[in-house]
């Protein structure tokens, strides 16, 4: 091959359309052609959508996820993401431990989207829908299938959420409790209940200022019924967030049969056993209620006139 003969070629016909003078010229002869602007303007457009249709959402969710192993998590990998870029966001075998050494694992989980919303304002805000959720923890184990309506709003996945409502109701149920200690006003003994089956639970909450509000937890089951109310005081590391819960159990749940000797004088005149979580949620210790174990009267929840399963 004669290189002579390729580099004058390259000199003679090529350098001329590099000329930065000639090529301006040439686009000022293009753009008086007729719909020359109409064409550049539509392929400018067709670029945009290429470019938004064909980028890799996958990858950059993951990241975002990888942000929260600076505040929740220890590990965090989804097998699977699908998405629509208008509305559902679908993923498929989380597997997530804490801080703390907990698991967590999710089977699938749809969210009802748009991924431009949750990229660009970082707002999670849509119907959820998961299932096959397990959490393994040192002193608790709890499995469900979920769906509801979320509103998270974040300044940052690497902080906690600033506000946001959550409506969540909680369907098949399995919670396991061993060696949560409790008060020596109750005895001292660790609190360890058997395997018990909830057959719902709904979920009434916000978020404001670092905190989740809990308004109304209510459980429905055969073997554990009763009202949570309180609040969770958010932290980076999410299982040390704080817990000021007050739980109201029915006495007749089938789960504390075995505490019913000592339990007596902790009943109030409604047949409910009352206290409350205090701790973190890696580490929650149980406490009664200082004074009268019944609150002070409040408006009646519509949730209340449900008569809980038996």
């Amino acid at each position: 091959m004669d290189i002579t003969k390729i580099k004058n070629f390259f000199i003679t016909n090529i350098t001329p359309l590099l000329n930065l003078s000639t090529l301006w010229n040439k686009a000022k002869e293009a753009v008086k052609l007729p719909y020359a602007k109409t064409y550049i303007a539509l392929a400018f457009f067709m670029l945009v959508v290429f470019l938004v249709i064909t980028f890799p959402y996958d990858m950059l969710l993951r990241k975002k996820m990888k942000d929260l192993e600076k505040t929740s998590f220890k590990t965090l990998n989804v097998n699977e993401i699908n998405f629509s870029i208008i509305d559902i966001i679908e993923m498929n075998g989380i597997y997530a431990m804490t801080q703390g050494g907990s698991e967590i694992t999710v089977k699938n989980t749809e969210i009802d989207i748009s991924i431009l919303r949750l990229l660009i304002s970082k707002d999670i805000k849509g119907t959820i829908q998961m299932n096959g959720f397990k959490y393994s923890g040192p002193s608790t184990m709890i499995s469900f299938n979920m769906n509801g309506n979320l509103y998270i709003d974040y300044k940052s996945f690497a902080d906690v959420p600033q506000g946001g409502d959550i409506n969540i109701i909680i369907e098949n149920a399995m919670l396991k409790i061993t060696d949560i200690p409790l008060p020596e006003s109750m005895g001292g003994m660790p609190l360890s209940l058997p395997p018990v089956r909830i057959s719902s639970i709904k979920i009434e909450a916000d978020i404001a200022k670092n905190r989740v509000n809990v308004k109304n937890i209510r459980i429905f089951g055969k073997d554990l019924n009763g009202t949570i109310t309180g609040s969770i005081n958010l932290s980076k590391n999410f299982m040390t967030s704080g817990l000021d819960l007050r739980i109201k159990i029915n006495a007749n749940s089938p789960a504390l049969e075995n505490y019913k000797d000592f339990l007596t004088k902790f009943i109030n005149d409604s047949n409910q056993v009352v206290f409350q979580v205090r701790g973190s949620l890696m580490m929650p210790r149980i406490e009664i209620p200082r004074g009268d174990t019944e609150e002070s009267p409040k408006s009646e929840h519509p949730m209340d006139k449900i008569i809980p399963v038996q």
